[in-house]
């Protein structure tokens, strides 16, 4: 069958200074009509770059080397830049991973639905607006009527995706690419977005490329994977045959990095960081390889075809044995201690005056010193404002919350330094939380002058220092701006400046659910190890209930603002309570290779 999207030899470069930089190399593949295909790695493998070259968008200082991309057997890169434009909402249709951004924040939703459909289609008057609304409850968004006349600040997270999606099949077109898609949602909205897909690619019999670093999602909703390192891919093949038996290191390394409801373990995150450019020579794995030999940097490897489609790059794949890791918890599952709870929540409720309700309701919990507490439910459960009202940044209605014993005023304002320095907060963006005009010493630097009376100035510059050491960074890093790190190294110096206050208690919100999955395991193991050294005591929000079972030993599941779970990990995962619980739980995509386990738990819950 004649492929509706075809890259053969696919080869991009940006150009640098001294010439060209290749970041993808040599690159085929083929999108069929009603089957969606899988594109993994991690951050800096090229993944984007290759989605983008598959429609032929290259603006400098991207640059098409070679190969070719057909749609439907018309080559793309022979034609004009404004002949592509054409083709791009009419035949190609396009997700971004961040719907608040590829939206307008000052148009209303209707009018960047319908450009799309006078544009491509010539629809006006009465014929656009029912498209428009057709579309709309195509996706699942309310009241479509209505919401044309709303501005995308007026929407979820997961209704914006759904919009972006509706602007990407308007014209129906052959080919979807969706370059991550739920990155960043809650299990449920995610899974409800993933349900929308499949529905729209079986229905319209979509070509689809769906790019990730959730290799657990793949598994779930695409035919067949792609795995790419260095710009080049390193393994392919169905996905069940591939996630369940890898056969290249990159591919199993990237599985020991995933976070795992059914068999919780330590995660085990890739030393180093992909190149973010092909190596010119060997593979681009060898330097971060456990079965790496001398020959495998210096060689060509070239893809492998193996049995049932699958292909591998590498050249020991058919003497290692890629076993997944023995089983283990990354933290202590022992009761917290009865001594004096380090945090205490009394009766905590919080309001917004606009929403008119309250956001948290009559939420009551406790934190013993060096426990890590994981705080899960989805969207708009009132996660982040009960750690902001813990935090002072936004006072309670009612309730109070005890710091080692003493009662915290609501606003920060008027808390003593003691109090602000135990308190620390680590937030879900570092792009906006690292000031981008200082320096990473000057920013770990903040805190040592705020908190830390114990130094003097001449021990400063030691202390900054250590604590980059303490979260794997080198000291060259001091002089550094945040522009000049990955996601994952910015991470890890807001880490590092939550610790220099050596603070008792450590709020996280949600600090790894925009990291790929090798790098959220390395957070996630610097994080555990600095509160275990230091006695920290921790409140862990996030969306992903995997990642939090393997950090926390007790959790506390929040629905509409209040309580309707709580309890040690093991007993909330293995025998919820709650229908919410078990809700979130049966919306935790997972690993082929693990399903069976996860089945077997779910029927012993049921």
């Amino acid at each position: 069958m004649t492929a509706a999207l075809e890259l053969a030899g696919v080869t991009v470069a940006y150009l640098v200074e001294g010439g060209d930089d290749v970041v993808v190399r040599d690159v085929t593949l083929s999108l069929q009509r009603g089957s969606i295909v899988g594109l993994a790695g991690e951050s800096g493998s090229g993944k984007s770059t290759l989605s983008l070259a598959a429609i032929g968008y290259a603006v400098p200082p991207m640059r098409m080397v070679s190969g070719s991309a057909a749609l439907g057997g018309e080559s793309l890169y022979a034609i004009s830049f404004s002949a592509r434009r054409r083709l791009w909402g009419a035949r190609i249709g396009y997700v971004a991973q961040s719907a608040n951004e590829a939206l307008n924040p000052s148009i209303r939703i209707g009018r960047q639905l319908g450009q799309v459909l006078r544009i491509h289609q010539h629809l006006s008057g009465s014929a656009l607006l029912a498209a428009e609304i057709e579309l709309l409850e195509r996706v699942g968004i309310p009241d479509p009527r209505a919401a044309l006349r709303r501005y995308p600040h007026e929407f979820s997270g997961g209704q914006l995706q759904r919009i972006a999606i509706a602007i990407a099949v308007a014209c129906r077109p052959e080919v979807l690419i969706l370059d991550e898609p739920t990155t960043g949602l809650d299990v449920q909205t995610q899974q409800q977005i993933s349900a929308l897909l499949r529905a729209l690619v079986a229905e319209d019999e979509l070509a689809t490329l769906y790019v990730s670093h959730n290799l657990a999602l793949l598994g779930e909703i695409s035919d067949r994977i792609n795995i790419m390192y260095a710009g080049e891919i390193v393994e392919r093949g169905p996905t069940a045959s591939v996630l369940a038996a890898p056969r290249h290191p990159y591919t199993r390394a990237l599985l020991d990095a995933v976070p795992s409801v059914a068999r919780p373990r330590r995660l085990v995150g890739i030393p180093g960081r992909p190149p973010g450019r092909v190596a010119a020579v060997g593979c681009g794995f060898a330097d971060r390889c456990a079965f790496a030999q001398r020959e495998c940097a210096t060689t060509a490897i070239g893809l492998t075809e193996l049995q049932a489609g699958r292909a591998v790059r590498c050249r020991r794949h058919g003497e290692i044995a890629l076993s997944s890791p023995a089983a283990s918890l990354a933290h202590d599952r022992q009761p917290p201690s009865e001594a004096e709870p380090a945090l205490e929540v009394r009766h905590v409720c919080c309001r917004y005056r606009a929403a008119g309700s309250d956001a948290v309701r009559d939420v009551s919990l406790r934190v013993a010193p060096g426990e890590t507490l994981g705080l899960v439910g989805e969207s708009g459960s009132g996660k982040s404002t009960l750690l902001r009202a813990i935090a002072g940044s936004h006072r309670p209605a009612s309730g109070e919350i005890r710091l080692h014993g003493d009662v915290l005023a609501g606003s920060i304002q008027r808390r003593p330094s003691a109090a602000k320095r135990n308190i620390q907060l680590i937030f879900q963006n570092p792009d906006s939380s690292l000031n981008p005009a200082h320096t990473i010493g000057e920013i770990v630097r903040r805190p040592l002058r705020l908190f830390r009376e114990d130094l003097s100035r001449a021990d400063e510059e030691g202390e900054i220092v250590a604590l980059l050491e303490s979260v794997s960074l080198p000291p060259e890093f001091i002089d550094r701006y945040p522009d000049e790190l990955s996601g994952g190294q910015k991470q890890r110096v807001a880490i590092a400046r939550a610790f220099a206050a050596r603070p008792t208690v450590l709020l996280c919100d949600e600090i790894t659910s925009a990291l790929d999955v090798s790098v959220q395991a390395t957070v996630i193991e610097i994080l555990s190890q600095l509160a275990a050294s230091q006695g920290t005591a921790m409140i862990f929000v996030s969306h992903d209930l995997a990642v939090v079972r393997t950090v926390a030993a007790r959790i506390v599941v929040l629905k509409d603002g209040a309580i309707c779970e709580e309890g040690p990990a093991d007993q909330v995962f293995e025998r919820p309570q709650s229908s919410y619980t078990r809700a979130l739980l049966a919306a935790i995509p997972v690993i082929p290779g693990e399903r069976s386990l996860e089945e077997d738990a779910r029927q012993t819950v049921s």
